[in-house]
């Protein structure tokens, strides 16, 4: 995966901007495209990928100033994403609740609300609202943040432990996964009862091998092992196999294996991160990622994966705003798998403009500070120059002083 000019790999923009998508996907109601999207195909799904760049991410923005000894300016930069984060989950949450509220209102629709989650904000405002203030309640499709936050807060544990070996950090964070797994412990929700659908005792495996594999991608990441391939495309294959009914011809194979296989998606089952680890080892030596460059899709995708947070953001809103069309369509429009692949086709061109309005924003606040930069005079021959370092260094560096990659 080569590092463009900004001091990116442009290959996890990528993928994380098809994790983007397909999320949205997945939760837009009633549409076609939910057919081809990779749950359909295999054990892991696009949360692992997301959770797994973020990772590699990570490793890649903080990870090389951590080891650098730049510990507190690295810590603080974390810290500083997850106080990000925090308060564009809370926004967006509140944003969403708000969306059905009025819909149901204006359309007297109470189904728009019917559901457990916002119930018990719009019953409840006050509970509902300090439960979404406190993480401790999230909707469906925003419930990946709070995740997200949390696997920030620990970052610079793994870090500390990635100093004195990766293999240590890896094993740590295994035998973390095996006690929340064994003694079936998670973080509680609150005002209603049971766990964070994204346990982050147990998810926390799977960004801990994403820092395991960004600290290695400078230098060209895990090496190539036929015989591991052949593995790798062996699980690949077999889990599609499975998950398909045998392409359709063994009925109800899905259904008997799911009920001997550790599938769980709360607390990451075994066989989701096997899978996502033999597909992600066979795509990236497969060259696919190579191929797609060259393919009219990348750099769109790329766009929204750079971007990733208020693409994000912008997608769940889109999902509650589609869902209100669904719900609220004509009695005599009774085709929603149409409608609602016109509303994936429409938020994937709203994903994209939101993408292309937040880069061309950035690119115009950075141009000032490199216009002064790289018009300064020229300094006395033989003088040492800062300008050329100091222009590279803010195209790495975003307006908020964060490093490029996070």
């Amino acid at each position: 995966m080569p590092a463009n000019p900004a001091n990116r790999i442009d290959g996890i923009d990528f993928w994380r901007g098809f994790a983007l998508l397909t999320i949205f996907i997945d939760h837009v109601p009633e549409n076609i495209f939910q057919h081809v999207t990779q749950r359909n195909f295999g054990f892991s799904d696009a949360a692992e990928l997301f959770v797994f760049l973020s990772g590699a991410s990570v490793a890649l923005a903080y990870g090389s100033r951590f080891f650098r000894g730049e510990t507190v300016a690295a810590v603080r930069a974390v810290l500083r994403r997850a106080f990000t984060l925090y308060w564009v989950q809370v926004l967006t949450s509140l944003l969403i609740i708000a969306i059905f509220a009025a819909a149901a209102l204006w359309w007297d629709n109470d189904d728009l609300i019917d559901d457990d989650d916002r119930d018990a904000v719009v019953s409840s405002p006050l509970t509902g609202i300090s439960g979404i203030v406190a993480l401790l309640h999230q909707f469906e499709n925003v419930n990946i943040l709070p995740l997200y936050v949390v696997l920030l807060l620990i970052t610079p544990a793994l870090l500390l432990l990635a100093r004195r070996s990766d293999w240590l950090m890896l094993l740590a964070s295994g035998l973390i996964y095996l006690a929340a797994r064994l003694f079936e412990l998670n973080v509680p929700s609150w005002p209603l009862d049971g766990g964070w659908y994204f346990n982050p005792l147990a998810w926390q495996l799977i960004f801990a091998i994403g820092l395991f594999v960004g600290r290695r991608l400078r230098s060209g990441g895990i090496p190539y092992d036929r015989r591991l391939f052949a593995l790798c495309l062996a699980v690949v294959v077999a889990s599609c196999v499975v998950v398909t009914n045998g392409f359709g011809l063994v009925p109800d194979l899905w259904s008997d294996m799911r009920e001997v296989l550790d599938h769980g998606k709360t607390d990451l089952g075994l066989v989701r991160i096997v899978h996502y680890l033999a597909l992600a080892y066979v795509i990236g030596h497969s060259g696919l990622t190579r191929l797609l460059r060259r393919s009219f899709v990348f750099s769109p995708l790329a766009l929204m994966g750079r971007h990733s947070l208020p693409v994000f953001s912008a997608g769940c809103v889109l999902t509650a705003l589609g869902e209100v069309m669904v719900e609220t369509r004509p009695e005599d429009f009774a085709h929603t798998l149409e409608l609602g692949a016109v509303i994936v086709a429409a938020g994937v061109l709203a994903h994209y403009a939101v993408a292309h309005l937040i880069g061309v924003y950035r690119s115009v606040e950075r141009r000032p500070v490199t216009r002064r930069l790289s018009h300064r005079r020229d300094p006395p021959r033989g003088a040492p120059t800062f300008s050329d370092q100091a222009v590279k260094s803010v195209s790495a560096v975003r307006p908020n002083g964060e490093l490029a990659h996070d």
